[in-house]
């Protein structure tokens, strides 16, 4: 449930259109973190200027030892204070920052046997950002892994996004599946590239079937474009 909490505020930031829930207007500003080895509460409240008891307190757990290496936390932003990803991801004309060094082409396409079709696409939409590209196929499409990597989330708790999948793989690096028909994989469970994860589906908000797939570099939302590998046929 805690983990669960965590992403539900987290994925309330970002989402598709054909998905996405608005927005409650007392939703806490911040980002959602996975906890690296050596990293302590102290280490993650100071960096983001927040009380530590603030993060317990968002994510519903008891004492500073329940952070954890590879858990999934919300962590708030100060108030009045643009977001990390806001800062990092957003500049003059809404501009994703740079690709950090040799992070073209490191993933492959989470979809197999459908053409490469990007039905909405990463960037500022409506006035809101589309932290992720939205890929329309037929239902029951498989869905795979694009890179080696950890199951660190595989559930149904998560309002608007369905059957959602999050893998976490070498170099700080996200991957998110969302309004998938079925889920193959848990959490906790290791995966390579290639490797089926669900199939598509329409589960949560979702008006037709497609996968929404969104990638984040070190928390923060990338184009997954600039990640994945040609563009050709699958």
């Amino acid at each position: 449930m805690r983990v669960r909490l965590a992403l539900l505020l987290a994925l309330g930031l970002s989402g598709c259109r054909l998905s996405r829930a608005p927005m409650h207007p007392e939703t806490p500003a911040g980002s959602w973190y996975v906890v690296s080895r050596g990293e302590t509460l102290e280490d993650i409240a100071k960096r983001a200027g927040v009380p530590a008891e603030d993060i317990l307190e968002i994510n519903g757990l008891e004492r500073p030892s329940d952070v954890k290496p590879g858990r999934m936390i919300f962590v708030l932003v100060p108030e009045h204070v643009p977001t990390r990803v806001e800062a990092e991801t957003h500049g003059a004309g809404g501009a994703s920052a740079p690709l950090p060094a040799g992070a073209a082409g490191v993933l492959r396409w989470p979809l197999v046997n459908v053409p490469r079709n990007v039905g909405s696409p990463f960037g500022a939409r409506d006035g809101r950002a589309h932290e992720g590209v939205d890929l329309p196929a037929p239902s029951g499409t498989p869905v795979v892994a694009a890179a080696d990597g950890t199951v660190v989330y595989a559930g149904d708790g998560i309002r608007g996004y369905g059957n959602l999948v999050v893998l976490q793989h070498a170099g700080d690096l996200l991957t998110v599946y969302a309004h998938n028909s079925a889920l193959f994989v848990s959490a906790g469970q290791t995966v390579r590239a290639g490797d089926r994860v669900a199939a598509v589906g329409q589960t949560g908000r979702a008006t037709g079937p497609h996968l929404h797939f969104e990638v984040r570099q070190g928390q923060i939302p990338r184009d997954p474009m600039s990640y994945l590998q040609g563009q050709g046929a699958p």
